[in-house]
């Protein structure tokens, strides 16, 4: 399957994957993409996306199809043919 991702505000992972990209995946959920991410460009996108224990860092938020995703949901939250995925640092202030 084909796999539209994006990367914004993240700079040093869109250099690892390019800031637009489509990615043929074998099939499965957000948290099965990420560790293809990982084996497939190596252990430094683990280290710009995960925490220390190896969760998504709290910082990043996932949008499926436009829709956020909530971090209870990404490691299951099974992918189709054609999604668009993007990697959005969260940004905030006041």
């Amino acid at each position: 399957m084909k796999i539209h991702l994006e990367i914004l505000g993240l700079p040093d992972l869109a250099k690892i994957l390019g800031r637009r990209t489509e990615i043929l995946f074998s099939g499965g959920a957000v948290g099965d993409l990420i560790e293809f991410l990982i084996k497939g460009y190596g252990p430094q996108v683990g280290g710009l996306i995960l925490d220390g224990n190896g969760h998504l860092d709290t910082t990043i938020q996932i949008i499926l199809n436009d829709h956020f995703l909530p971090r209870d949901d990404i490691s299951r939250q099974k992918l189709k043919d054609g999604d668009c995925l993007k990697f959005m640092l969260l940004v905030g202030g006041g």
